[in-house]
């Protein structure tokens, strides 16, 4: 088999969540890599399946040699995507400053890049650092951008899996609802964890992709036994069966311990019981089999079975210290091979700037914009808009007023977009939307929120419009044709009153 093909079906291998297959085709590509490239993408495929096999300082030290090939092979995506993986594997051992770091520094070299499935892979990775620190607010404004990555790329089974991470963001919060005590947060959060993980399950099924769709229906029935609605919870587990001969192990064994806290929630004890000491057996490591221990303390102590709940909870505690040790030996391990490995690439300003989203409102800037334009589709529109009288928010109310404006001038035209579209800040308060169909009718439903939108929140005497030029593709020669024909008619919109749209007639 060649290295591109071992590369090939590892990649599925490890999307599919065969982590050993995938680990052992990426330890073969690595072996008949025939030039630094192949090699490159090689370690990088093995350091993301040492990764999901919990060989964290070897794929650390795996990941850090691929990232010096990428560097010197002057390739921006496969650095990025490396980081993003060394980023994860920080995540697991714990080093949470670094795992940042490096998500971030992934995030910059995709947008340099132009990498849109890099870009995806790096939000994801800075919202799983801040979801791991229970910053939700961070954790879901990343993801949520990682989601929209996904669709404007067509992953639609990448999107549906951000879609699932979206639901844990949401489960995290009711979790930490309910440990403050705040049992209707709990609900409300639980239950919108829950619809987030119905569409995930949904959109995995009609993909066909089984890994998928188990994680988020677990998921799924995990929320709504926090929502309060256990029956439902076990209607849903039944739903999907996982089959051993078929599923990875840690599938199978995440959907027993869901099932079982299910049936122990509803007080059938001997069925959780029976599902918990299955995935014991079935656990792949102590880490796991820790947890299953004490759900089984748990249940055997109310289930009135109290010598078996000693001593599980002695076979937990002995399962902890050893897990204990185990990651600090691995800590050690980690930070032994950063010292000995890092390189510094000072460049946070340069990419900085060539970043391609905008740091005020989170849309795209001016050069994503280009790009997308450079990329194109046939019947692209583009929509430019410019807020009226902005200098007077200014001068009248303050720059910090004005930058809120901004701000939400972008949040509408992000809810705004529908598949297909890209909003994007132009420039000053100056927009730009890429519209896929129907311009002229969606530029004007744009001007009409603007003009509702509640402005006073910002400023009780605070009233913004917005004038657009519209220009279609048709209408012009290529990207830069098109933008000055619609930037021209924006001007004839500010000319003939303001708060006003001007497109073909």
């Amino acid at each position: 088999m060649s290295t591109e093909t071992l590369l090939h079906s590892g990649r599925q291998a490890l999307d599919a969540g065969h982590f050993a297959t995938a680990r052992v085709m990426a330890e073969e590509a690595v072996r008949t890599a025939g030039d630094d490239f192949a090699l490159a993408g090689a370690l990088t495929l093995l350091a993301a399946a040492l990764h999901r096999t919990d060989a964290y300082a070897e794929g650390l030290a795996t990941g850090t040699r691929a990232l010096r090939l990428w560097h010197e092979l002057g390739d921006q995506r496969g650095e990025s995507l490396t980081r993003s993986t060394l980023s994860r594997i920080l995540v697991l051992a714990g080093d949470m400053d670094e795992a940042l770091g490096e998500a971030m520094a992934a995030l910059e070299l995709a947008d340099l890049a132009a990498d849109l499935d890099a870009r995806r892979v790096a939000l994801t990775a800075v919202g799983i650092v801040h979801l791991s620190l229970r910053k939700h607010e961070s954790a879901m404004q990343y993801t949520e951008r990682a989601a929209e990555t996904a669709r404007l790329d067509g992953a639609v089974t990448a999107h549906g899996n951000l879609i699932d991470t979206i639901g844990c963001v949401f489960l995290s919060m009711a979790y930490e609802a309910r440990e403050r005590g705040d049992s209707a947060a709990a609900t409300a959060y639980a239950t919108r964890a829950a619809e987030e993980c119905r569409r995930a399950a949904e959109i995995a099924r009609g993909a066909g992709h089984r890994y998928y769709e188990g994680t988020a229906t677990g998921n799924l029935a995990e929320a709504l036994a926090v929502a309060g609605r256990p029956e439902e919870a076990l209607a849903v587990m039944e739903s999907f069966r996982v089959d051993p001969a078929v599923d990875v192990i840690s599938m199978v064994t995440q959907y027993l311990d869901c099932h079982g806290c299910i049936c122990a929630a509803l007080g059938r004890y001997d069925e959780a019981i029976a599902l918990y000491t299955e995935a014991l057996r079935l656990a792949a490591g102590d880490n796991t089999a820790m947890w299953y221990c004490e759900h089984l303390a748990e249940v055997c102590e109310r289930a009135g079975d109290l010598r078996a709940a000693l001593d599980y909870h002695k076979r937990f505690h002995a399962l902890f210290k050893q897990v204990a040790s185990e990651n600090a030996q691995r800590s050690a391990d980690v930070a032994a091979i950063r010292l000995e490995t890092a390189q510094a690439i000072s460049r946070a300003e340069e990419l900085l700037q060539q970043s391609l989203e905008d740091p005020l409102t989170g849309l795209a800037n001016r050069r994503f914009l280009d790009h997308m334009l450079v990329a194109g589709q046939p019947g692209l529109a583009v929509a430019m808009i410019d807020v009226d009288h902005f200098k007077s928010v200014n001068d009248r109310f303050s720059h910090q007023a004005g930058d809120e404006v901004l701000r939400r001038l972008g949040d509408l035209l992000r809810t705004a977009c529908r598949p297909g579209d890209t909003a994007a800040r132009y420039g000053g308060e100056e927009f730009a939307v890429l519209i896929g169909g129907d311009a002229g009718e969606f530029a004007d439903r744009i001007r009409a929120r603007v003009e509702a939108y509640p402005w006073a929140e910002v400023h009780p005497e605070l009233a913004i419009t917005v004038s657009i030029g519209v220009a279609e593709s048709t209408e012009a020669a290529g990207p830069e044709a098109l933008l000055a024909l619609a930037d021209s008619r924006l001007y004839a919109a500010k000319r003939g009153g303001r708060n006003r749209v001007v497109s073909r007639s």
